[in-house]
């Protein structure tokens, strides 16, 4: 054998290769490699079990004839025929000191009976002394007891997901557990708040406890629960839900405030209102990236989607000011989704209503973000915001990298902003690399400020456009050659789509016309490609029409 295989951690970088490839069948590979020496034979192991599924695996390696498959009413199962001896529960230890991760699915429990839930919490000592990460995929209380065995000190990730939100004494009793047990976790993952009040405040006076948490996914009933983690002085990460956030409380004194160390926020809500009443009156210092998702997943029955609007545009206002009195300056990145399914259509009357259109005093709270890269408003109409509003917006924005604003629910009502607003935003904004906004594309003077003052942008090779109407596309694709030299492609709704609403036809006219746009810049950019190849000068830049 070579001597540069000799070291262990050699060895160990080449077998984690071949765990991760799929194209040798990385588990009998291992295996066999911990069959061919003594030298190959730990490393081997050590790699072919660090990363384990469900019990079997363990189970699986007694001597014959101790554990058998049996068919029952509930399907085949592993079951034990009798109590494991010291010689047995050797063999076991020998690979379950390996694991490192470990992972449990419904599935995985159900294939097991009785027998060996009852060995596996008999285990003479504990059953996984070197767990780092344990991820729970399951909610039966009656598997509590043996989850609660393989919970210890050396494990820094626990994710529980339960498959029922349903509230428990014995969820909030586990969560409450994992804490004592668990002192130097670094990350969890488990959405869920309490049964009570009281749970609830013992669950989150319990996280208080985990000095050492980086990452944390919940549920927030309550802003106490938020004064609870806001002492966490690891926490980097923090990914909430507000489903069953109690809109009626008081408000309390202090505000919570959280410290310099958290870095990334993530929020579900079930309704702006929510948000805003929650987060009026907490304070994330140096949060740098903030994503808001509200989800109507959780509608009552009673709701009729086909009168549903994406939101309520009074709620809106509200929910801008609390954001922007929420975080501080330093935000980077800012995302507002509304998660609808694609397929999700709103009536024709919604779609064209001018009332959901934002106008500029509802976004301008938004301006003192102004170290913003990443800004998603996606959903939002934003019909109202004129070419001197989105200057503004664009000159407070001088670091915009990311915009989409306004592209995704196929409002009709007719953009404000004209290309000489792209032309601002192209301008104030020379880092964008990526655009998504409707607009009244239509020609021109390219002579004049400020198209005739901006260096055009190289780092854009496609924007998205939306439902923008369009004149004179031949013009246009000429005015975005000019401005986007590397710009190959247009995004925009295809309303010939039967999943989509039939629109008047005015707004239909549009994506063939786009189509025209798109065809033409493939062309230019092709000619662009041709020439350099050819080592020959670059064309001249194309001429708007007259």
């Amino acid at each position: 054998m070579h001597v540069c295989l000799l070291p262990p951690e050699i060895l160990l970088h080449i077998f984690s290769i071949c765990r991760d490839c799929q194209l040798i069948r990385p588990h009998v590979t291992l295996a066999s490699l911990a069959r061919t020496c003594r030298i190959f034979k730990e490393p081997a192991l050590d790699i072919l079990w660090e990363n384990i599924d469900g019990f079997e695996p363990l189970i699986s390696c007694l001597p014959g004839g101790v554990a058998v498959i049996i068919n029952t009413d509930m399907g085949r199962m592993l079951t034990l025929k009798r109590p494991l001896l010291n010689g047995e529960w050797r063999i076991v230890y020998q690979y379950a000191q390996r694991i490192r991760f470990f992972r449990v699915y419904s599935r995985d429990l159900n294939f097991v009976d009785d027998r060996v839930i009852q060995a596996l919490m008999s285990a003479p000592s504990p059953l996984l002394p070197n767990l780092r990460i344990l991820n729970w995929y399951d909610d039966g209380e009656c598997f509590f007891p043996l989850l609660r065995t393989l919970l210890g000190s050396t494990i820094t990730s626990v994710a529980l997901r339960f498959n029922s939100q349903s509230p428990s004494f014995a969820k909030s009793a586990l969560l409450t557990f994992l804490g004592t047990r668990c002192p130097s976790i670094r990350a969890l993952d488990c959405i869920y708040g309490g049964d009570s009040e009281e749970s609830s405040d013992a669950i989150f006076e319990t996280l208080r406890g985990l000095q050492q948490l980086r990452r944390l996914n919940t549920v927030i009933p309550n802003t106490q629960a938020l004064l609870c983690l806001a002492t966490l002085p690891s926490l980097k990460y923090l990914q909430f839900s507000l489903t069953t956030y109690n809109i009626k409380e008081t408000q309390l004194n202090p505000i919570p405030t959280f410290s310099s160390q958290l870095d990334q926020v993530r929020i579900t809500t079930p309704s702006p209102s929510v948000f805003s009443h929650c987060l009026r009156n907490v304070r994330f210092l140096s949060c740098r990236s903030v994503k808001v998702f509200v989800d109507y997943s959780d509608l009552g029955p009673d709701i009729d989607t086909e009168t549903m609007a994406p939101y309520d545009p009074l709620d809106i206002p509200d929910l801008i000011v609390s954001f922007s009195k929420c975080f501080s300056p330093v935000l980077e990145k800012l995302e507002f989704q509304f998660d609808y399914e694609f397929p999700t259509l709103f009536a024709e009357d919604i779609l064209a209503n001018p009332s959901f259109a934002l106008g500029f005093d509802v976004v301008a709270p938004l301006l003192s973000f102004s170290r913003l890269t990443n800004l998603q408003l996606d959903w939002m109409c934003t019909s109202a915001i004129d070419d001197s509003s989105l200057k503004i917006m664009a000159q407070s924005w001088p670091q915009l990298e990311y915009l989409q604003f306004g592209c995704e629910a196929r409002w009709m009502t007719p953009p404000s902003v004209t290309f000489i607003g792209l032309v601002h935003l192209i301008h104030h904004c020379p880092r964008l690399c990526r655009i998504g906004m409707p607009f009244s594309a239509c020609p021109v003077d390219i002579n004049s400020e400020p198209f005739s003052n901006t260096t055009p942008n190289e780092k854009i090779t496609e924007i998205d456009v939306g439902n923008s109407p369009i004149v004179d596309p031949i013009t246009v694709a000429c005015q975005l050659h000019i401005l986007l030299p590397k710009l190959i492609g247009v995004d925009f709704f295809d309303w010939d789509d039967t999943r989509f609403l039939v629109p008047p036809p005015s707004v239909r006219s549009g994506g063939a016309e786009w189509t025209r746009v798109d065809d033409f810049l493939q062309v230019l950019a092709t000619s662009v490609k041709m020439k350099e190849i050819m080592g020959g000068p670059k064309p001249q830049e194309p001429v708007s029409p007259a």
